[in-house]
């Protein structure tokens, strides 16, 4: 049978593929890892620092709402669009470089240059992710070809290598910005003396009434960034001068692209019923990794502890994050998904329970730790056990999928983001469980579908 994925014909592989040999392909997904956490290393280290060093007017947030709304829009058509012309290997490099302007943007942080760079980063990073996608998925295949074992195992654990390295740049960057930046010097022991204003109770209203929410020095601020962007151009290097190109392993140059064509195959993915059933689910991954980035360090962390100690509390998250990635990665070939994600279902609903009901100070710093570490193993697991399930499921329309997988998790960023103005942190959180209630209804019923649907393949 002839799987199409994109410009991807799984049938057509090269002979020579198979005499590559699977170091080859190790060697290509950890480059791809490190590539990417060099990439996210800046983003996500600037990404957590925005609700709290650009607060005035929400502007922070505003720039983060801006990026995931171009995502939006760019899932709809660009991640092909950009995979045909250049290919994936190229895609990867041109999109990473469409971050640089946000980066730059934070040296003078404006509505008129914070914005605009957001939008430009949106747009690339919905080919960026798809370009990621397709190349694991694709040498997923060929190396479960060449070792004889399940292509959803090799997926699920190609995917859990790489979100070792890309969680760990969670502990990188908040550990470049904790060293760096230093407490305001109006900052004391008690600073925020009324904590019952932090935690669930936390609304952008009451900015002004909490003195740990200053912005930190310029200085500060324009050493991150400067370190951040070195980060992002030497990850371009790393794969413009030692990524293979997906070409050896059945990628196909060139080709005439329709837009309308584009379109009608987003359109097709979207309306297949497991893809139907799989968005709500899809929509609370971002929304757990926005409520990451905005509330559990603006209203938990920054309110109670001070802006300079965001980096050194999700240093745990990144650790464990990254461990957990890997070590849950390879138990799904011992236990399947369905054990592995129920677990991390678990541990979600947990965080926003202990996150509703804590109410944080500063004399209960372990529990910042307990909390990063529960919300960082529900991320590992739900991050690689998705894209398993998209890489699975949709195995015969990847980039569609993967597209449509980017799309519905932006749209959870985007409404979380787009929120925090407006919503006080404990109507976000109940929000998040209700969402995350419908998305684990919906997945149930795919499960049962897919299991019916092998049940009758084997009759």
């Amino acid at each position: 049978m002839t799987i199409s994925v994109g410009n991807v014909v799984e049938n057509a592989l090269p002979d020579s593929a198979n005499d590559v040999g699977k170091w080859r392909i190790l060697k290509n997904i950890a480059i791809i890892s490190v590539a990417f956490l060099l990439q996210f290393t800046a983003f996500q280290g600037t990404g957590n620092l925005q609700s709290s060093i650009n607060a005035d007017g929400g502007l922070g947030t505003m720039s983060l709402s801006a990026v995931f709304g171009a995502i939006i829009i760019s899932c709809i058509f660009i991640p092909t669009l950009a995979i045909k012309k250049l290919t994936t290997k190229w895609t990867l490099c041109c999109s990473m470089l469409c971050y640089v302007p946000y980066l730059a943007a934070q040296f003078y942080p404006r509505i008129y240059t914070l914005i605009p760079a957001g939008c430009l980063a949106g747009l690339g990073a919905a080919p960026m992710w798809a370009s990621q996608s397709t190349y694991l998925a694709q040498v997923a295949h060929v190396y479960a070809r060449i070792t004889n074992q399940s292509i959803e195992a090799i997926i699920v654990r190609f995917f859990g290598i790489f979100y070792l390295c890309w969680d760990s740049a969670e502990l990188w960057g908040n550990l470049i910005s904790s060293l760096i930046l230093s407490p305001p010097p109006t900052q004391s022991s008690n600073a925020t003396e009324d904590y019952s204003l932090c935690g669930a109770n936390f609304c952008a209203a009451n900015l002004k009434e909490i003195p740990n929410l200053q912005r930190p020095a310029d200085r500060e601020i324009f050493l991150i960034m400067g370190i951040y962007l070195a980060c992002i151009f030497l990850a371009v290097i790393l794969l413009a001068c030692f990524l293979d190109p997906l070409t050896m392993y059945g990628e196909q140059k060139g080709g005439e692209v329709s837009i309308a064509k584009l379109l009608q195959a987003s359109f097709k993915q979207f309306c297949k019923t497991n893809q139907l059933l799989m968005i709500p689910l899809t929509i609370s991954v971002g929304i757990e990794q926005a409520i990451l980035a905005a509330d559990l360090t603006q209203a938990f962390i920054s309110c109670t502890l001070g802006i300079d100690e965001i980096g050194f509390i999700l240093v745990s998250f990144g650790i464990f994050d990254g461990f957990c990635s890997v070590l849950f990665g390879f138990l799904t070939k011992r236990h399947g998904r369905i054990r592995i994600l129920v677990i991390g279902l678990s541990a979600m609903f947990g965080s926003y329970f202990v996150m509703l009901f804590w109410h944080p100070t500063p004399h209960e710093r372990w529990m910042f730790f307990v909390v990063c570490g529960l919300y960082a193993l529900a991320d590992a697991i739900m991050q690689t056990q998705l894209n398993g399930i998209y890489g699975a499921i949709f195995a015969q329309n990847k980039e569609a999928a993967f597209s449509n997988y980017r799309l519905w998790e932006s749209i959870g960023f985007l409404m979380t983001y787009a929120l925090s103005t407006t919503l006080c942190a404990r109507f976000k959180l109940i929000g998040a469980l209700g969402v995350l209630a419908v998305g684990v209804a919906g997945w149930t019923v795919v499960e049962c579908r897919e299991k019916y649907s092998k049940v009758n393949r084997a009759t």
